[in-house]
């Protein structure tokens, strides 16, 4: 690691390079972490013509350059050192400097630190059954039905609000209560499982999935309660079921209570349209869930109303009615 007064002379340095392509607004103030679609286009064609890779860690720097903002990313040199192009918002490549292996991992880790998603850092739950995340309102909800196929199978959902039950969970010092709700599954007609699901949103708008009381039916009869589970007994790890402001590229887990319960999540799209029975839905975020077999599924969530459509590998179901409360 250098020390203060070199890298003091290194700020002061470049703070003479940059004056000289304009009038510039210096702060000692760390950059942005910025995600790549974040990235004016201009800035992140410049990037890539500089031997940048799409998708990479950009940084919106407190400078102006005749008024326009400064962006910086690293890049790898023709040598293999580590480089820093320095970018006004129009593209334009005011400097390129050096910077050691030792700064650059340090700031990388910053960096990804600041622009991971934070869904499970310390949340507080002033209202936990108020749930209006815009893409899961499930505060309003009162029943959604989905029907489709998976495999040769006919499926039926029936996803009903129960808003007379309580269970309690203790998430750190906080005691929070939970919006109950049950899915009611038929195969073929009959009778599969039933799940009470648990859910809480904190107040930045994450929605938690915190477990599951599960019946399993063969001929209407209870056979097994598999796949059951509930924070602080058989997991200390949050479940979320999605983020407060979905982007691409946001990951997280569901469900992490072990190797068959499990499943680990990615926000693929924030702009698919789907049409279903119950109607056209726009802006729908598109999730990827890969489960612990390693199969993969997709879910869809719309604005205003929750999940429109579910893809399995081996099938599709969609919403076909849509209920809210009054």
């Amino acid at each position: 690691m250098k020390n203060a007064t070199y890298r003091k002379m290194r700020i002061v340095a470049l703070a003479a390079l940059l004056s000289l392509s304009g009038t510039l607004v210096f702060s000692c103030a760390a950059g942005q972490a910025k995600k790549w679609d974040e990235v004016p286009e201009a800035v992140r064609a410049a990037i890539l013509a500089n031997g940048g890779v799409a998708g990479q860690a950009v940084d919106k720097e407190p400078n102006k350059i005749n008024g326009k903002a400064v962006y910086e990313a690293p890049v790898k040199g023709k040598n293999g050192q580590v480089l820093d192009l320095v970018l006004t918002e129009d593209g334009k490549l005011v400097a390129t400097k050096d910077d050691d292996a030792a700064d650059r991992a340090k700031e990388l880790a910053d960096q990804a630190a600041k622009s991971a998603p934070k869904i499970a850092a310390g949340p507080k739950f002033s209202h936990p059954r108020e749930i209006t995340n815009p893409y899961l309102p499930l505060a309003y909800l009162k029943q959604d039905i989905l029907e489709g196929k998976e495999g040769s199978a006919t499926v039926r959902m029936e996803r009903t609000a129960k808003p007379s039950l309580h269970k309690t969970f203790k998430i750190g010092d906080q005691k929070v209560e939970t919006l109950a709700v049950e899915d009611r599954a038929y195969e073929n007609g009959e009778l599969h499982e039933v799940a009470m699901d648990y859910f809480a949103q904190d107040d930045a708008g994450i929605v938690y999935y915190l477990g599951e009381d599960v019946d399993e039916y063969e001929k209407g009869k209870v056979v097994s309660h598999a796949g059951a589970w509930l924070y602080g007994v058989n997991t200390k790890q949050l479940g979320v079921l999605i983020p407060a402001h979905p982007k691409v590229g946001d990951k997280f887990k569901s469900e992490d209570v072990s190797d068959t319960i499990r499943e680990e999540d990615e926000v693929v799209s924030v702009s698919e349209t789907v049409t279903v029975p119950a109607g056209t839905y726009a802006d729908c975020v598109k999730v990827k869930e890969k489960l612990a077999d390693g199969k993969i599924e997709y879910k869809y969530y719309a604005p205003g109303v929750g999940v429109v459509m579910e893809v399995p590998d081996d099938g599709k179901v969609v919403l076909k009615t849509h209920k809210t409360k009054k």
